[in-house]
């Protein structure tokens, strides 16, 4: 099964979406997408409950921007499932093809040739003073920022449970190499290339001369506390989740999944990154 999520604000009249379709028929595949999304292209036979295109598909292919992307990995990550992103948004960093793209791309034998590259993820544990957990998958970032203040706040991070640093600053994030040319970038933090055995551990904003970005291996644990009396913005992939206080320990290190991305054409790592961030800033 090939299952279909797109983002209904990127492709509002669902006009590539109904070209996947269109593409996919050509080759003899039929592909699956939500009831809600079947009702509005009139195609109702093709109809599917989303949580089971996400567990039992496979193949996942995403219409939207990095968001959309982000979205469907959040909710495909514990099936794996190869997720191919399509950009229909404004940078599509992590989308494979453009919609122009669909009719060249989207056939048999590249589908039968594509290769899957695989994308460390993180697990994020928020706990309470009352030993509550709530537990986060993060495929770009993790972050925490300022939300009703404009007060800098001070927060400590360990490594492997010896305390690293106290940084004054607006907030703090912890990214994947993927993540590495989302928030990470905006922050000041390295480019890491995407199949890299690390993470990166970027102050934003601090108030002082030396705080750094740290790049930990993929073995190290990294845990944060707010020392303030601010609360912060817990974010996920740039989705809030919830608001922290210095009540809350923060615990940060490698997930027990990947993100598996489907590659379809040719464009390296770094072809991507001239023509999707550094032209575009020119």
């Amino acid at each position: 099964m090939i299952g279909i999520i797109p983002n209904i604000t990127r492709d509002k009249e669902l006009s590539i979406t109904k070209a996947v379709l269109h593409a996919l028929a050509e080759q003899g595949i039929v592909a699956n997408v939500s009831t809600d999304i079947a009702r509005q292209i009139g195609r109702e036979d093709l109809a599917c409950e989303e949580s089971e295109l996400c567990s039992k598909a496979e193949l996942l292919i995403a219409i939207g921007g990095d968001g959309t992307i982000l979205n469907t990995v959040q909710k495909s990550i514990s099936s794996q499932v190869p997720i191919l992103g399509i950009n229909s948004g404004r940078l599509g960093f992590l989308a494979e093809l453009e919609s122009k793209d669909i009719r060249k791309y989207l056939t048999k034998e590249r589908l039968l040739n594509a290769k899957v590259e695989e994308r460390m993820v993180l697990s994020v544990t928020v706990t309470d003073e009352e030993g509550n957990e709530n537990s986060f998958y993060v495929l770009n970032e993790v972050s925490l920022i300022r939300s009703h203040t404009s007060r800098i706040t001070e927060i400590e991070t360990c490594i492997n449970n010896r305390v690293n640093d106290l940084y004054p600053a607006d907030g703090i994030l912890v990214a994947t190499p993927t993540g590495s040319t989302a928030y990470n970038l905006s922050a000041g933090g390295p480019i890491v290339m995407p199949y890299a055995k690390n993470f990166i551990l970027t102050p934003i904003c601090p108030h002082t001369i030396y705080s750094r970005t740290i790049v930990l291996a993929q073995t190290d644990v990294v845990g944060i506390r707010i020392m303030g009396a601010e609360s912060l913005s817990l974010c996920v992939d740039g989705e809030a989740k919830m608001s922290v206080n210095k009540q809350y320990i923060i615990e940060v290190k490698e997930a027990p999944y990947v993100v598996k991305l489907l590659r379809l054409t040719d464009l390296d790592f770094f072809e991507t990154l001239r023509k999707k961030i550094v032209e575009r800033g020119r």
